[in-house]
């Protein structure tokens, strides 16, 4: 073998589920003077193996099983920094299916390899990695460390001397000068270099660069040329559809970001984009699907976290809310219940997160968007037991939900401090956080609350005038905006009490049954302190004068 590399003081390890593959590898590692080879089944069992040691050499296979694949293992060990600067991954596959190939060369390993190799061919890939990390070695470590001003110092010293590597230097000098903000010296380095020759990664990124100095049409014409020149260029169509979305070319961006999410359905990343792009152009049915691609990638990546899987509920009780079909509305809805039941070993597991609470606001949602109020209120109120007056109390994950399912049962006096909580918070998931703005905004929402404010106050202005039957005839104009107000409904109860107590016998019977129907709305709810003694107090009224008329 014409290079030379030396196995013998390297740690190497196997990942592949198939144990032949295992031993054929070890076999070939150990004909090269390797002698420290180890083997994980797993991604997960690799996550643990390099908690326990580094390793120099780590030769993976991309389809793993049911758990992490090859890239998603990569990308876990580079954010929890398992991986050594010096260590050198390979993934490796049997399969040349085109998605599969472009979503392992997205994760950018030091080289892909399909199944069958020979001894000759591991080898060199393995010694020519070695010599380009070795090479690249300051650069690795100040990129690692992130930082940016010394890689860009060291890359000239690599271009100056006109090293081997001098072209993937230009490229990671232009990204360090990016990292820094420095937009304008990076469009002039990209131009330069374009000048010389025909570069598809600067054409991208020039078309990336003109985006962020918010020329938009010169990113639309940049990254055009780019993809169609390179039409696998993953990162063209990406950086194409948020340049058309800046552009406020919406179906534009959602077209393009399909494409790219099609030729490579792994990226996380990607599908966030797309998931965004759709929520913002009304497509809710794809904002759905799509948002179930991200909930089954999280769970076996890094990405993991309970917001995936409130973002993928949301999304199917919206597309419901949304949907005329009786049918389809249903069916939706008890898709809500299956993703639950299996999400309970999933997200369930999760120590941090309140899964019993998410699952009743899930639940409350769920019934609301039946119109079934009351079941609704009393699994919000139950899963939020004495949090309702606390809003900071409440996590990240469940605050978006909680303030759309109080919305969606009129509770805006609960409603609207959730909302006023969650601008002061940064550990909010960005989807959430926009699917809870899209619901303030909305200008029914705006009209809603102005008009049960104002019947509200008109009712109490009645109320505080004795005009106790004109108070009542508004808090139900109130109700009739807001039919589960827990508010209204006391404010109701107790504008008919004064009325009952005004009123000849004869004529207070369709009273007595209105408060006694009114009063059930109420029976039984974890109401918050103040609530409850009023609502205590107005039904021990009611019954003392339901007891006098009887007598």
């Amino acid at each position: 073998m014409a290079t030379q590399y030396n196995y013998s003081d390297k740690q190497i390890l196997i990942v592949d589920d198939q144990r032949a593959f295992q031993v054929m590898l070890k076999a070939m590692l150990q004909n090269f003077g390797a002698t420290d080879v180890y083997f994980a089944n797993t991604g997960e069992a690799a996550v643990r193996a390099c908690k326990k040691r580094k390793f120099d050499i780590l030769l993976v296979d991309y389809n793993l099983g049911t758990g992490k694949n090859g890239g998603q293992l990569l990308e876990e060990l580079r954010v929890s920094e398992l991986l050594e600067v010096d260590a050198l991954f390979f993934i490796i596959s049997g399969d040349n299916n085109k998605s599969m190939v472009l979503s392992a060369l997205e994760m950018e390993p030091d080289e892909f390899i399909t199944k069958p190799f020979s001894q000759f061919q591991l080898h060199n890939r393995l010694a020519r990695a070695h010599v380009k990390r070795q090479s690249l070695r300051e650069v690795y470590h100040a990129l690692s460390k992130k930082q940016y001003q010394q890689v860009i110092e060291l890359c000239d010293k690599q271009i100056e001397a006109e090293s081997r590597y001098s072209n993937y230097c230009r490229n990671l000098r232009v990204e360090a000068q990016i990292a820094l903000g420095e937009y304008t010296a990076a469009k002039e380095a990209l131009e330069a270099i374009l000048e010389e020759r025909k570069q598809t990664w600067a054409k991208a990124t020039l078309g990336r660069v003109h985006l962020l100095l918010k020329d938009n049409k010169s990113a639309i014409e940049t990254l055009n040329r780019s993809i169609a020149e390179s039409p696998l260029l993953l990162t063209g169509y990406d950086w194409l559809a948020r340049a058309y979305r800046a552009d406020g070319e919406l179906d534009k961006a959602l077209e393009t970001v399909l494409k790219a999410s099609k030729l490579a359905v792994n990226s996380i990343e990607r599908q966030q984009l797309l998931a965004e792009l759709a929520m913002e152009a009304g497509d809710l049915t794809l904002a759905k699907e799509t948002f179930s691609t991200i909930l089954q990638l999280a769970r076996r990546s890094i990405h993991r976290g309970p917001h995936h899987l409130c973002n993928y509920v949301r999304s199917l009780i919206d597309e419901a809310q949304s949907e005329d079909d009786l049918y389809r509305k249903n069916r939706l809805l008890q898709e809500v219940n299956s993703v639950l039941f299996h999400a309970r070993r999933e997200e369930g597991k999760d120590d941090d997160f309140n899964f019993e609470a998410f699952e009743g606001i899930s639940q409350a949602r769920v019934h609301a968007t039946k119109g079934e109020l009351n079941k609704a209120k009393r699994l919000l109120f139950d899963s939020h037991d004495g949090l309702l007056d606390a809003p900071s109390k409440v996590s990240g994950e469940l605050l978006p939900d909680t303030f759309l399912t109080l919305n969606s049962v009129g509770e805006f006096e609960y409603a609207m401090p959730f909302a006023e909580e969650l601008e002061k918070r940064d550990d909010i998931d960005p989807m959430s956080l926009s699917s809870a703005h899209k619901v303030l905004k909305a200008e029914d929402f705006e009209l809603k609350l102005g008009q049960f404010r104002e019947y509200n106050k008109m009712g109490i202005e009645a109320y505080e005038e004795n005009r106790f039957h004109e108070a009542t005839s508004y808090f139900d104009k109130a109700l009739q905006v807001a039919p589960g107000n827990t508010g209204a409904i006391l404010n109701k109860i107790q504008a008919i009490l004064k009325q009952l107590n005004q009123s000849e016998k004869g004529l207070s019977g369709q009273l007595l049954s209105d408060c006694k129907i009114t009063i059930k709305l109420l029976d039984g709810l974890k109401l918050n302190d103040n609530h409850a003694e009023r609502y205590s107090t107005l039904k021990s009224e009611f019954q003392q004068l339901g007891s006098g008329n009887k007598k």
